[in-house]
């Protein structure tokens, strides 16, 4: 009968280590460990279970350090495992079969790495729930696969190879040896591990990589394994896309290099670059619905939104239930127009995974441009019950009841954040700015007041105060402007809103002000001028097509409103609004020009 060794590299893994020792037991025939340096009770823990320790230096190269493992085992064939992993239960009856083929020099293993929350995903692969976990990882609600070859023939020739990384299932297809998969799992648990330790392990991790890069300058792997980890946990997007633009240009056909070279591009806002490399990874066979999902992120990037509907529905075809690309689905059918079925895809992403912050980032960004802030309000304030609170989440919920100028809301929010993070600066500043704004708010209310009354006089005099309070505050300004102007101080409010647009740029409230004055002044090129800087500085709405399109019409340009209205349905083609409005101005120049 063939004979098993567990090889294994180990530091300071007194954690888990006993756990994984458990697991073998019965199954291999020998317990093979090098230390690479522990400091804590590993040695102590591993003689529990008869193992063979002997100490080796670390020299920053796993696959050194996992051959001198290798050259003391004894055994037929070798079983890897690492300190914070756990053999299945089901494999003790399972490997045995595997030795006995008699031309088999090595297996591909699943290897089922558990993590913390749904989204989250390894490389190209995304997590799946969680369902039929031995007890010991029943808690956790996913997990994401990979494989690797953890069972081989010990032969003299079959090493492992790379620095970070490795395997020795190069060395088995060199030999022109027979590789097959498995049919039993390893658990790794790795990943669910304190925040301090996994930074700890990412650093480790990224000098590694930078290591295997100064050896193998031309590798592509090496490049792409580096471009992830930047990518991933350090969110170095910029040295991310040099080193995926380096594994392209050294394998043009990788295609996960060319896959996450487009998200990291989609990441830094070149949208169409990223489109023309997610079209390269589908056609070397990348991961097909990421890469769906990337081109929808991408075509919502440069404002396709019928494109990016038609990617997302594929996506969400090709995986099945996905909480993150339903909501990214729901927030496009708000853009195109399709309001109710975006919300309601919103509405069941977050039903899918009420613990997950980014559905309901979504749902209030649907909501925000909806003009419908208290809906948007009272959807962060349920994120900040249901997810994990970071100060920022409180910040933008107070920010959402400021704009509906709760002021006593805002400030009990941001109250709340500091008693949850007491060292947060950006909440203690925020909160002294929301006690100001407070102040002038009351200010503003009573302006306007004034200014629904018509007491336009009065209405300046609070508007003045509140701005003399804040100091830069582009809306009050606009205010300030606009009752100028009704007061009959024209030049002046009229420059003031201008200034107050130019302030804030991308505020649709303080271009509506300076249209209105414009209107209200006979000004109506420069109204209709306003309309259009508008839609292209605030990002278009139905509406805001149809706006700018009758202050061309009271001009009698219909050229540019029919140029405006086809605009509009080009980009909302479920907008009935701007259909009638286009028939009937169709209908009116066609009526003209018979006349």
């Amino acid at each position: 009968m063939p004979t098993l060794a567990l090889s294994m590299i180990v530091k300071n893994g007194e954690t888990t280590l006993a756990r994984c020792l458990n697991s073998v037991r019965g199954v291999v025939d020998e317990i093979v460990i090098a230390d690479t340096g522990s400091t804590d009770r590993s040695q102590e823990i591993a003689g529990r279970y008869n193992a063979r320790v002997f100490q080796i230096p670390w020299e920053k190269d796993f696959a050194k350090a996992r051959n001198q493992s290798l050259a003391e085992v004894r055994s037929n064939w070798v079983l890897i495992l690492d300190a914070d992993e756990v053999l299945d239960p089901a494999a003790g009856k399972l490997i045995p079969p595997l030795l006995t083929h008699p031309t088999m020099a090595g297996y591909m293993v699943q290897i089922r790495n558990y993590l913390l929350e749904m989204n989250c995903h390894l490389w190209d692969q995304r997590a799946s729930p969680n369902t039929s976990a031995p007890d010991f990882a029943r808690q956790y609600p996913a997990y994401v696969q990979h494989q690797n070859v953890r069972l081989f023939r010990r032969h003299p020739d079959v090493y492992f190879v790379g620095r970070v990384h490795e395997t020795v299932g190069p060395r088995i297809l060199e030999l022109g040896m027979e590789m097959g998969p498995a049919n039993f799992l390893i658990h790794h648990l790795g990943f669910i591990a304190d925040g301090q330790t996994l930074a700890r392990k990412y650093e480790f991790y990224r000098d590694l990589g930078r290591e295997k890069i100064r050896e193998n300058p031309d590798d592509a792997s090496a490049h792409f394994e580096l471009g992830i980890e930047e990518y991933e946990h350090f969110h170095n997007n910029d040295e991310a896309l040099k080193l995926f633009a380096r594994a392209c240009e050294l394998n043009p056909r990788f295609g996960v290099a060319w896959l996450f070279y487009g998200l990291a591009l989609s990441r830094a806002g070149r949208h169409r670059e990223a489109l023309a490399c997610l079209d390269r990874a589908e056609a070397g066979g990348g991961k097909v619905s990421l890469v769906a999902e990337g081109k929808g992120d991408a075509c919502y990037g440069v404002g396709d939104f019928s494109a990016a509907r038609r990617s997302y529905l594929k996506a969400l075809d090709l995986l099945g239930d996905s909480s993150q690309i339903e909501s990214k689905l729901g927030l496009t059918e708000v853009r195109l127009g399709r309001s109710e079925e975006g919300l309601a895809h919103l509405r069941k992403a977050i039903e899918q995974e009420p613990e997950t912050a980014e559905p309901y980032d979504r749902l209030i960004a649907a909501y925000a441009w909806l003009g419908r802030l208290p809906d948007a309000a009272d959807t962060a304030e349920a994120k900040l019950a249901r997810t994990e609170p970071q100060p920022g989440h409180f910040m933008r919920a107070a920010s959402l009841r400021a704009q509906l100028q709760d002021w006593p809301r805002a400030i009990t929010l941001l109250s709340e954040g500091k008693s949850h993070f007491p060292d947060s600066e950006k909440l203690q500043k925020a909160m002294a700015e929301a006690e100001l704004q407070a102040v002038a708010a009351e200010a503003v209310a009573r302006g306007n007041e004034r200014y629904r009354q018509h007491d336009f006089e009065s209405a300046c005099q609070y508007y003045q105060q509140a701005v003399k309070h804040l100091g830069d505050a582009p809306q009050i300004e606009s205010k300030l402007g606009l009752a100028e102007v009704r007061f009959g101080r024209v030049q002046k409010g009229v420059d003031r809103l201008r200034r107050a647009v130019g302030s804030a740029p991308k505020s649709p409230e303080v271009y509506d002000r300076l249209i209105g004055a414009c209107v209200l002044l006979g000004r109506i090129g420069e109204a209709a001028e306003t309309a259009e800087a508008r839609l292209r500085e605030v990002g278009p709405h139905p509406d805001s097509y149809l706006r700018a399109a009758s202050l061309h019409a009271q001009l009698g340009q219909w050229p540019q409103v029919t140029a405006l209205l086809r605009e509009g349905l080009g980009r909302f083609p479920e907008a009935g609004k701007l259909r009638v409005a286009l028939a009937e101005v169709e209908m009116q120049v066609s009526s003209e020009a018979r006349v």
